[in-house]
């Protein structure tokens, strides 16, 4: 559909060699759904109208989206842009649109709100019977919800939303008047519009234009709630571009580019070359020094082992090799996270304990004279070095961004798996690493996966809505239940270990005090002077520890970090409740996506919290 320049072609195997080095690229891949009237609402006039301009509409969205994807090909992987249509083949709008999509070299992707089957008495009319099974027969996906003629409202709500969840930009064959019920084009249009997706409306009466209703991108572009009175523009190139720039490229600020850039040119090392802060927990009690501190797993196969239960759920429904890129993309993201968390953290361990170190060589010169307080003097001077040199190469190798910026990513495509298996289910909400709402080069990469996973196929029926709920709760929200009960009872170890060792170096330091002031008066001069000065070192050293032991506890947050995973823990549990109480694929869509946002928000919640602690010198 879209040829490659030659430059293109030729660029494409260096970028496919430093890929296969580094965190996985996204495909640019662009789905437009499709809403409409049937054709009760359509004559056949109004329908040649349609039919002309949703063909004007598709060409200048593959001719708009080629150009973008010429121009920033680099963040995306080296294969040409794959485009589709997401329609549900009703009478009328639907189908003219698959039909015009089909004809462009779009791929074609179904979904049903019934089994097919039942879906086909919509159409009794042989002709149009044989017009719904012929384009059903051409889908490269097809998606049966298990809708209810009972409540057939419902149903075809659930189809909108299916389509919503994987469609980027919406066409609206559309009269612009409000919606006659649950799951019309104006209630889908009015979805969209508060999703912050654009939607072209193109109005069944001839004389009317065709706009672009986009609410824009920014804090407030999601926050649309009415298709009544949208934020319209004329649909042309310009405003098109601008649309899909926002949508499909990355944030445009300087930083962000070199933040997105960074992870891609990421390596894989599997030597930790800093344990200091493994080496804490074992000293606390807390965790075993393993030789998982230092010596890590290849990031895929560790990844691997934790979803292979993923992969039966995936047979059928998910092409294997868009999985594996949402999988890939985890396995980097959560893996150079840990590797720089562990570095972040071992540097504070490192400035803490050398500083107190420092101070109790300074104070312990005083008792000894000639070479040993020279040596003294000069291991105190390398320890303020390896303070220095170790925050300037914290700061120089963004330690504590790259961990923020990478737990964040791997935090928003982990229950992707699970959310994209359901069909419905929207994906998880943008960052809250800005208090503007501003999008970040992290919500860029995590839409880029999720649109290239594409709208699951196969048939949910009964069995299938049982096994999806069981791997939701017990594969995706259980384990992060016991991840955060685990974390909850770590940190408040760790927490409280620092808090006893710095206890008794004040209790220490006190009982001292005592002990000279008591022992002093029955000493001779001479000896009384000699622990005066052991009693100055000693009451100044242990302090010096004690306050080291402190601005570890600060720096950690571990009391905060106990308090947070217990308490998302409590509310994750609610959700599995809630997924026994109400098994529809509606209700699990709606409890999965709400799990996602309570795991999100403690994540916000984290990254404000360390966003505060930066690796300084101790002073």
């Amino acid at each position: 559909m879209l040829n490659t320049s030659p430059d293109q072609q030729q660029a494409q195997p260096e970028r496919q060699a430093a890929e296969q080095a580094g965190p996985p690229h996204p495909r640019f891949v662009l789905t437009v759904g499709v809403t409409g009237h049937r054709m009760n609402r359509l004559t056949p006039q109004r329908a040649a109208t349609a039919r002309l301009r949703v063909d004007a509409a598709l060409a200048d969205i593959a001719e708009v989206a080629g150009a973008i994807w010429a121009d920033s090909g680099r963040w995306f992987a080296p294969k040409p842009p794959e485009f589709r249509l997401l329609s549900a083949l009703a009478e009328g709008a639907d189908r003219i649109c698959a039909e015009s999509a089909l004809g462009q070299g779009y791929l074609l992707d179904v979904a049903l709100p019934f089994p097919a089957s039942v879906y086909a008495e919509d159409f009794p009319d042989p002709l149009s019977r044989a017009s719904f099974e012929g384009l059903m027969a051409r889908a490269s996906t097809l998606l049966e919800l298990p809708g209810d003629r009972a409540a057939e409202d419902g149903a075809y709500s659930l189809v909108g939303g299916a389509i919503l969840a994987a469609s980027d930009i919406l066409i609206a064959v559309w009269n612009g008047e409000g919606s006659g019920g649950r799951g019309g084009t104006g209630d889908v249009v009015a979805s969209a519009l508060a999703m912050g997706k654009p939607v072209i409306h193109i109005p069944i009466d001839e004389s009317g234009h065709v706009r672009l209703l986009w609410p824009g991108e920014g804090p407030a572009g999601g926050s649309w709630h009415s298709a009544l009175e949208p934020p319209a523009e004329p649909f042309d190139k310009p405003h098109l571009e601008e649309a899909l720039r926002a949508l499909l490229l990355p944030p445009d600020e300087p930083g962000e580019h070199l933040a997105l850039s960074a992870f891609l040119c990421e390596q894989e090392t599997l030597l930790i070359r800093r344990i200091e802060y493994p080496i804490l927990l074992a000293v606390t009690g807390t965790q075993p020094l393993r030789p998982g501190a230092w010596r890590k797993q290849p990031y895929l196969a560790s990844t691997r082992n934790d979803w292979q239960r993923f992969d039966p759920a995936t047979q059928g429904r998910i092409a294997p090799q868009r999985f594996a890129r949402l999988e890939e993309g985890y396995a980097w993201a959560d893996n150079l996270a840990n590797r720089f968390a562990q570095f972040f953290r071992s540097g504070h361990v490192v400035n803490f304990t050398f500083s107190a170190l420092a101070v109790a060589l300074a104070l312990f010169g005083f008792l000894f004279g000639g070479t040993v307080k020279t040596v003294f003097v000069a291991i105190e001077l390398l320890l303020i070095a390896a303070i220095v040199a170790n925050t300037r190469v914290g700061r120089a190798e963004s330690w504590q961004q790259r961990w923020l910026d990478y737990r964040q990513l791997a935090e928003r495509l982990r229950p992707m798996r699970s959310l994209k298996l359901l069909a419905v289910a929207r994906p998880p909400a943008v960052s809250a690493s800005s208090r503007t709402g501003n999008r970040r080069w992290i919500d860029w990469y995590a839409a880029a996966i999720w649109r290239q996973m594409g709208m699951p196929g196969g048939s949910i029926d009964a069995a299938e809505l049982d096994r999806l709920i069981g791997l939701v709760r017990n594969e995706e929200v259980g384990p992060e239940i016991s991840y955060h009960h685990r974390n909850a009872h770590r940190m408040a170890h760790v927490n409280h270990r620092l808090h006893q060792f710095g206890s008794a170096c004040f209790i220490a330091t006190v009982l001292l005090c005592i002990g000279f002031l008591m022992s002093s008066a029955f000493l001779d001069k001479e000896t009384a002077n000699q622990a005066a000065l052991l009693f100055t070192v000693a009451t100044a050293t242990l302090p010096a520890f004690g306050t080291a032991a402190y601005g570890l506890r600060v720096q950690g947050d571990f009391a905060g970090s106990s308090a947070r995973s217990a308490a998302t823990a409590d509310a994750l549990a609610d959700m599995v409740a809630e997924l026994d109480a109400h098994p529809t694929l509606a209700r699990t869509a709606a409890v999965a996506n709400a799990a996602a946002a309570i795991m999100l928000v403690d994540l916000a919640e984290w990254r404000l919290t360390y966003q505060q602690r930066a690796l300084e010198i101790p002073g």
